[in-house]
């Protein structure tokens, strides 16, 4: 569509004026660089927004968002935005929301609380899928019975720990509790929240604090919803290529009772900054890392509102310049000295309600440095200023910008609408921030008439001339204890106000809960989708396969490449080859090749050539079973990237300069590296903890996963550490050796095989440089699988960390890829999921989150729970769930209509929609050619129940490796420590 023509959609299509099922356009914007045309309206009786964005993508997106201040730290945005997704006046059922994940085809559902919003996004590419989900988020949102007991549920109560035994101690329980105690858990996040309370108070913890969220009543709970969740303070956002006029019927009839309110337009103030300001506040400790060393410390200005949407993308520019990469000035300044393990967590630009936010800090520093933090920024920064910023950065930068326009993303809708929501419930015009060409025109016509001046007088007028806010996080050995004490003593204070009559309450409170929990319900009012609404024949890819001397090339031709072309390369690498312990030493490698330069270039260097030539190179390594086979096992190394079309050759070249001129002897660059891996181990289990526990159990089972799990599980993570202590007694010598016999390994050996995506006027050109590319590698033998010995008798196995809430997984052998059983145990897991565990490890666990997942490729069915306040009974629950569903498939308590919804579920991920770039990248990885895919899609369409118990007894029960992460639960397993330097 030719520009001239597009530029003509909005005013031909969306007049302004017009009248649309009670809504009215104010203004319609075409977007070409996008391809999209956006329509700003209003709906008459109500006042509310809608902002729809019409684009030729039929992965459809819909959110309904609403401006929530937090009046206090008790989380009760949040807690409200739990609780409206248990049941509305059309959907009067216990959680409609997660009954509608296996009736839905949607790619995407959830719902999220941020500082000041919240909002309710999904996407689907089913029309029908579209408005059942839409209906149930706006009657969810609008018309939510918020029940006492969903408060209780899902915020939280006072509940004997055995709900069933009246003599078992009083607890805390809730949802929301023990997410956020799980939350706190995280040291990233306990510095983030502490910052933002500390710059910008009036904010308040909108996720909620635990120690606080025991305040809340449920009165508060209806009385926040009926003042913030009406039209008059919400907007609704829909995306894609679905009928404006459709959308805007439903809207309109969800709004048909509310009338028009004077809209909020209360936005929060942070501190006035009128003069230098610091505050230091205590912190948790990890024990991997020294003591004296866990300072933790940032410098914060304030740089103009987010409403001046070209002043924040200029001041962006600047953050960049500062601290983003090798080539940085206080990157070097301030990392590669050693002054500071790595930038904290809010260095950057952060546009937070009314105001933009430049931070610069440091994790990993001393008491000194952080004492000192102020003068060395500051100096620093004005070194930056004075030796000014080469052309070449600025064009890089652009360069990367612009390339990543380029980038066709499966979820643009949803990103953009991530993107927008933030400012748009803050007075910044969504249509504004859509007009890129515009910010980037202003750009080029400013920096050609002012040059490096426009960077630097900025810098003086926001840093060097302004006043800041030091924030300083000291590590304290006994907060663990202490809000473990403040918790106890909080618990004993609630309690000593109850009479006997009140706790007779509690206990029958609790029953009640309890038996509501595992009532059946009746479900029919809920709309679905149906299997015959999932296609028979999969979405299939045309790749051109063929061999080029000693290479494997795959290549893909698209009209959708925008120019550019996708590349990837592929090693396997066999045992033979690669001896089992330099297997967790390739994390570290493929981290080396973007970190420690070149014998001829430094990472600077090399790092601009990147970014001005190429849209970023990333090397891989990862494992996987054969689809034939689940007990053969292979490994491989990667490098990836993009690039636009005529600038492909220079991709290729930088490629090769990482793989094979890297140098692994800089000893200074490596220890830098070393530290910012070892910086935050612990904080990366917290969130995470229920993969680590799943890969850790998976790894005793499956050849796959234990070299997975040496490449990214608990075993990485204490290699890490052992890299951490060989960088302090200066034995990285050792490392380097072992870094260097991978790379020979890697340049000779098996072959690499090569992946191609572009379009019809450049594959010929590009298939070419590719040969050549393949020549320079000395290539002597084939592919063969990584073999290893394995133990013959699982472990139970605790592993130890600190943190509020753990983490348990178990799990158990499965089959092949191929093999007729993998469809059947996956929808066995997603019956699992769904008819029972929800239930008992989420809704009357506590936990936040608990299922069972099958991996499919590698023959791994898992059960696990998150952030899990009762571990050990989750993995009691996991030992009978396979029983249990079995049991209530022949007792016909599972329907034909329950098995639809699994499969439902399931092919929400085989048929989300893919990006460009990830096109036949399935078949290049992982060896899955589309025969095979759509003989599993076949089985798992036509498999019944009487299948599903069959596979079911057949591979359960069995013995399951189980896992716990976190405090010790009080189980006599195995205890596995990470290490300690108390």
């Amino acid at each position: 569509m030719s520009l001239r023509r597009f530029a003509t959609v909005a005013r031909g299509k969306y007049p302004l004026g017009d009248r649309i099922h009670g809504f009215v356009v104010r203004r319609a914007l075409d977007v070409p660089e996008f391809s999209l045309t956006a329509v700003d309206l209003v709906h008459e009786r109500t006042g509310a927004s809608h902002l729809h964005i019409d684009r030729q993508d039929k992965n459809n997106v819909f959110s309904m968002v609403f401006k929530t201040n937090p009046p206090d730290s008790t989380g009760l945005p949040h807690i409200l935005e739990h609780t409206t997704l248990c049941g509305s006046e059309k959907y009067p059922v216990r959680d409609p929301f997660f009954k509608m994940l296996n009736r839905s085809l949607a790619n995407f559902m959830n719902a999220m609380t941020g500082h000041d919003y919240t909002f309710y996004p999904f996407a689907t590419t089913n029309p029908t899928d579209f408005y059942n989900l839409m209906d149930v988020y706006l009657d969810a949102t609008l018309n939510p019975l918020l029940s006492e007991e969903d408060f209780y549920q899902e915020g939280w109560r006072l509940e004997h720990e055995d709900t069933q035994d009246r003599a078992s101690p009083l607890c805390f329980k809730g949802v929301v509790y023990n997410e956020m105690k799980g939350q706190m858990s995280d040291s990233g996040y306990w510095f983030w929240i502490k910052f933002q309370e500390a710059i910008y108070p009036s904010l308040n913890n909108s996720g909620g604090d635990p120690a606080k969220i025991t305040n809340l009543v449920y009165e508060d709970l209806v009385d926040f919803h009926a003042r913030y969740y009406h039209p008059s303070n919400a907007a609704t956002f829909t995306y894609g290529s679905l009928p404006l006029e459709r959308h805007l019927a439903r809207i309109n009839e969800k709004y048909a009772r509310f009338g028009r309110r004077q809209r909020r337009q209360d936005v929060k103030q942070p501190i006035e900054l009128r003069s230098n300001t610091s505050l230091s506040v205590a912190g948790p400790v990890d024990p991997l890392l020294p003591l004296e060393r866990q300072y933790k410390g940032s410098l914060t200005w304030y740089c103009g509102r987010p409403d001046d949407v070209y002043e924040t993308f200029v001041m962006r520019l600047v953050s960049n310049l500062l601290i983003d990469g090798h080539s940085s000035p206080l990157y070097q300044e301030l990392v590669e000295t050693g002054l500071g393990t790595d930038f904290s967590i809010n260095s950057g630009m952060d546009s937070m309600t009314d105001v933009n936010m430049l931070s610069i800090g440091l994790q990993g520093m001393s008491e000194e440095t952080a004492a000192k933090l102020p003068g060395t920024v500051r100096d620093a920064v004005q070194r930056a200023k004075t030796a000014g910023f080469a052309r070449e950065k600025i064009d890089a930068m652009i360069h990367q910008l612009e390339l990543g326009r380029k980038v066709e993303s499966a979820s643009f809708g949803l990103n953009l609408l991530s993107s927008l929501v933030p400012g748009w419930v803050n007075r910044v015009d969504p249509l504004e921030m859509l007009k890129w060409d515009n910010v980037i025109g202003r750009f080029r016509q400013e920096y050609a008439k002012q040059g490096d001046a426009m960077f630097t007088d900025r810098i003086n007028e926001y840093i060097l001339d302004a006043p800041y806010f030091h924030y300083t996080m000291f590590p304290d050995a006994g907060l663990e204890k202490q809000i473990s004490g403040e918790e106890q003593r909080r618990l004993e204070k609630k309690i000593a106000t109850l009479d006997e009559s009140d706790k007779e309450v509690l206990y029958k409170r609790g029953l009640k809960l309890l038996e509501n929990q595992s009532k059946q319900e009746d479900l029919s009012c809920l709309p679905t989708l149906s299997t015959a609404d999932i296609s028979r024949d999969g979405d299939s890819v045309r790749l051109k396969l063929k061999n080029t001397g000693a290479t494997e090339l795959q290549t893909r031709v698209s009209s959708k490449t925008n120019g550019l072309t996708y590349f990837r390369s592929l090693k396997t690498v066999s045992s033979s080859e690669l001896p089992l312990e330099l297997v967790k030493y390739l994390p570290l490698f493929t981290d080396c090749l973007t970190n420690l330069g070149t014998k001829n270039k430094s990472m600077a260097q090399l790092e601009d050539e990147i970014k001005l030539y190429t849209g970023g190179i990333s090397p891989t390594v990862f494992s996987h079973s054969s689809p034939d086979d689940m007990n053969t096992a292979y490994l491989k190394f990667g490098l990836n990237g993009v690039a636009l079309n005529g600038n492909f050759e220079r991709l290729l070249d930088l490629s090769y300069q990482l793989l094979a001129e890297t140098d692994f002897d800089n000893h200074d660059k490596l220890s830098v590296l070393v530290k910012t891996l070892t910086s935050d181990n612990i904080s990366a289990i917290v969130s995470n903890g229920h993969s680590y526990a799943r890969g850790y159990s998976a790894a005793q089972l499956s050849k796959s996963a234990k070299l997975q799990q040496l490449l990214g599980g608990i075993e990485q993570v204490s290699f890490l550490n052992e890299l951490r202590e060989l960088d302090e007694q200066n034995r990285l010598g050792e490392v380097s050796t072992a870094l260097k016999r991978i790379q020979s390994i890697l340049l000779g050996g098996s072959n690499f095989k090569f992946a191609v995506t572009t379009d019809r006027a450049n594959v010929s050109t590009q298939e070419k440089l590719v040969a050549r590319y393949g020549e320079q590698f000395q290539l002597r033998h084939a592919v063969s699988a990584y073999e290893m010995e394995m133990q013959q008798a699982a472990q139970d196995r605790v592993v130890e960390i600190a943190a509020q809430v753990s983490f348990a997984a178990a799990v158990a052998s499965g089959s092949s890829y191929t093999c007729e059983d993998g469809p059947a145990l996956q929808i066995l897991a997603q019956l699992s999921t769904f008819k029972h565990l929800h239930s008992e490890v989420r809704e009357k666990g506590g936990a936040y989150g608990g299922g069972a997942t099958y991996d499919a490729l590698n023959g791994i069915f898992a059960y696990y729970s998150f952030r899990d306040p009762n571990p050990a009974r989750s993995i009691e629950t996991f030992a009978r769930s396979m029983g249990k569903i079995v049991d209530m498939i022949e007792n016909e308590q599972i329907t034909p209509e329950d098995l639809g919804q699994a499969k439902l579920s399931i092919f929400q991920n085989i048929d989300a929609p893919v990006s460009v770039r990830s096109e036949g990248a399935t078949h290049f990885n992982y060896d899955v050619d589309d025969d095979m895919k759509q003989a599993r899609r076949e089985s798992l369409l036509d498999c019944d129940l009487h299948r599903a118990a069959i596979v079911g007894r057949k591979y359960f029960p069995t013995r399951l490796s189980n896992t716990i992460i976190g405090a010790d639960p009080g189980v006599d397993w195995t205890k596995v420590s990470l290490g300690s330097r108390e």
